[in-house]
């Protein structure tokens, strides 16, 4: 009996994938790349070719998950940040106060966290509905890394099923395709991401998409609680909030007026009096201090350094642009014409476009923040930019140290931007059409 072509395409889905998990470090660029290559081919032709059953594209990607269950992250070393702050938490200290660098005694586990970690000199950043997600595993792991990592993506795989019902959930309510979750569930960015690497960007968004999902079916507190544990996973959900006023007009002070109750509730059992002077010094590192994979910014940061004298201006730059995305969101939001369901998902996957595209860091991770809003919308963006993404790891070299490559960068925001100019002028014309047709 022949095997049906699809089974092929899952292999050569699969393998890669499992090759990236198991075998590759970031500093192998071109065997990364050529393994991430192969693995998103096969993913589009199983998508697009549509032969596969829903069953059957639920089942490939709870396998793929699964698939690496034993990895240890070699993309990213984010997980030690995690596990460091899960400790102090059982440990019962506040990890909001606790500076990893000048930890007195620490024990030889948190030493050695301490000396993996990307972010040994800032205090954490991570809300607090994450570091609940970071202290389960030590809870069960104790000083185990590696039974630290398994129980924590154990955790993340579980989120991402959820999500996977999510997404049908909401299609169907929208009256789309169904088969448009694979878009999501099957990328080989969010599987190496999200399940190997560790990130909570898919569990982000699995309470984002919940909470919009409670107002479209009347939910509104459930909503509103559900959106606060969203922010309390990653502050990324903070862009879209101006998006609610015009849809729930008077109703949405009380919709954020709860939000910032829940938000404040979730914050309580850390509370002290260095507490937000802490994560604030550490959000203006990020924003002021580090570069990374950016578009906007770096042309920005280039142009002012012609004027400054300064390789790096980000200390302006990071203020300005912060309020530039402020302006642009409160814009978008005043200025919508039909503010339905449909085009909430669709001006917040826009709003995270415009936040990304003048950020100065920009990890291929965040580029799933996007994919899951444009399941539900008619532009493929995203999509191109996951493939494109990864290209991001070649600035990392084998002794660690980073050096990014212009010809890389152009060539991954001269595609994704053409894309978007693209898909920008396609459906105005196409949306033209349906009105001309409808007179």
């Amino acid at each position: 009996m022949p095997v049906k072509p699809r089974y092929i395409y899952f292999a050569f889905l699969a393998i890669p994938i499992a090759a990236l998990g198991y075998l590759v470090d970031r500093d192998q660029s071109w065997v990364l790349f050529s393994l991430f290559a192969v693995a998103f081919a096969a993913y589009f032709i199983l998508v697009v070719k549509r032969e596969s059953t829903l069953k059957e594209l639920l089942v490939a990607g709870i396998m793929l998950r699964l698939m690496l269950i034993g990895v240890s992250p070699a993309l990213s070393d984010d997980y030690y940040r995690f596990a460091f702050d899960g400790d102090m938490l059982v440990h019962g200290e506040n990890p909001y106060l606790v500076f990893p660098d000048s930890l007195e005694n620490p024990t030889d586990y948190q030493a050695m966290l301490v000396e993996e970690m990307n972010s040994p000199r800032y205090y954490t950043v991570y809300p607090p509905i994450n570091q609940i997600f970071f202290s389960v595993p030590s809870l069960i792991a104790g000083d185990n890394i590696v039974v630290y990592t398994f129980v924590l993506r154990i955790l993340i795989i579980l989120f991402e099923i959820l999500m996977a019902l999510l997404l049908l959930k909401m299609l169907q309510f929208l009256k789309k395709d169904l088969k448009l979750f694979a878009w999501y569930f099957l990328n080989p960015l969010v599987v190496i991401e999200l399940t190997g690497n560790l990130h909570f960007e898919g569990v982000t968004m699995f309470f984002m998409l919940l909470a919009f999902y409670m107002l479209m079916i009347g939910k509104f507190w459930r909503s509103a609680i559900v959106y606060a544990v969203a922010i309390g996973t990653k502050l990324i959900p903070l862009i879209l909030l101006p998006f609610f006023f015009k849809r729930l007009k008077l109703k949405a002070f009380l919709y954020y007026s709860i939000i910032g109750v829940m938000t404040v509730i979730l914050f309580l059992p850390f509370v002290s009096t260095e507490l937000i002077a802490n994560i604030t010094s550490s959000i203006n590192l990020y924003f002021d201090d580090f570069m990374f994979n950016g578009s906007v910014s770096y042309l920005a940061n280039d142009l002012t350094g012609m004027f400054t004298g300064y390789e790096y201006n980000l200390l302006v730059l990071g203020k300005v642009f912060q309020v530039v995305v402020l302006v642009a969101v409160v814009l978008m939001s005043l200025f919508e014409k039909k503010p339905d369901w449909n085009s909430l998902i669709h001006k917040g996957m826009f709003a995270l476009l415009i936040y990304y595209s003048v950020a100065a860091i920009v990890h291929p991770w965040y580029v799933i923040n996007l994919l899951a809003l444009s399941l539900f919308t008619n532009y493929k963006f995203p999509y191109v930019w996951s493939a494109l993404a990864l290209l991001s790891y070649s600035a990392y070299n084998s002794d660690g140290s980073v050096t990014e490559h212009p010809a890389i960068l152009i060539t991954e925001y001269s595609l994704l931007f053409g894309m978007v100019i693209f898909e920008l002028i396609y459906n105005r014309k196409k949306r033209k059409m349906i009105e001309v047709a409808a007179v």
